[in-house]
């Protein structure tokens, strides 16, 4: 059997699933080419998943081993516990997860992680901004391939995002939904831009954060008076700040989104609990904001 059959039905098995079946794959790979980048990652996520986690750890580092500095695997082994966890993902990590993840993101979050939180935070929209009248100025922040972009269209006068990867960005243009799309770090776009916004919305970016001081701050810079910002992170302890979790992704707690959004001037509307998607076989349990700028609206 070539490599290409192999990785094919590797892949097909660890994306059902069936990762004992993709780690034994996997692993004939590595032994035929001790070499194959790709052989040794797909051991190392096979560990991963199924909760052999000092495995996982020693296959992250032989990857590291093959390919020093790599972003992914030091991201991964700082949520396994390895080093020092970051206050944020790596620009580095963020691109290259999302570039690789870009072709098959959308079947991978509807049809087999169940992914919820778009519609979930467009709902919110509705419920604090009313029925869609076409003359908000939103900005999707963490866009991605665009998933959010025809739920929020109808509400938008103007609709921009704003994305790290390049890759999922090809998607989000085929959309035909965006006013303008920004190649830019969130938070870096955020501190800089010079459009105001009646809606930041967020659906699954912030959980790339852990220190969210300065990404609020810079909402609030751009947020119109009256504005909202409405967002998704996983769920943490309510009196924890954040922590980086074994999934590479961060939680936060209830108490330290209050706190940073009063810091940054930001009044709370709303939170509530929702399952955002399965992982494992598991609901992922999230809280969706709403937090808003205090003054007239569209000043």
């Amino acid at each position: 059997m070539s490599h290409k059959k192999s990785y094919s039905k590797a892949e097909k098995a660890f994306s059902g699933g069936d990762y004992a079946t993709a780690l034994m794959l996997y692993r004939q790979i590595f032994a035929e080419d001790p070499d194959e980048l790709d052989a040794v990652w797909g051991v190392a996520e096979c560990f991963h998943s199924l909760g052999e986690i000092s495995l996982a750890i020693e296959w992250y580092r032989k990857y590291l081993e093959l390919e020093p500095d790599e972003p992914e695997a030091l991201h991964m082994l700082a949520a396994l516990g390895e080093g020092t966890a970051p206050a944020r993902a790596s620009d580095d990590y963020v691109t290259a997860h999302f570039d690789r993840f870009a072709e098959d993101f959308d079947k991978q979050l509807l049809e087999e992680l169940d992914y919820r939180a778009p519609d979930l935070l467009a709902d919110t929209l509705e419920t604090h901004a009313g029925p869609a009248k076409g003359k908000l100025a939103i900005l999707d922040a963490g866009c991605g391939t665009g998933l959010c972009g025809p739920r929020l269209k109808p509400y938008a006068a103007r609709l921009d995002g704003v994305d790290l990867s390049g890759e999922m960005l090809k998607y989000a243009r085929r959309r035909k939904a965006y006013d303008k799309l920004f190649e830019e770090e969130l938070g870096h776009h955020l501190s800089r831009a010079r459009r105001r916004y009646d809606v930041i919305l967020a659906a699954d970016t912030v959980c790339y954060f852990g220190d969210l001081t300065k990404l609020f701050k810079s909402a609030a810079r751009v947020l119109k008076s009256g504005g909202l910002f409405i967002f998704s992170v996983e769920a943490g302890d309510k009196d924890a700040d954040f922590e980086l979790t074994q999934s590479g992704r961060y939680t936060h707690g209830k108490s330290y989104i209050r706190k940073v959004a009063k810091k940054a001037g930001l009044k709370e509307a709303a939170v509530d609990t929702e399952t955002l998607r399965t992982e494992y076989g598991e609901p992922v349990a999230g809280d969706i904001w709403v937090l808003s700028k205090p003054g007239k609206p569209g000043k």
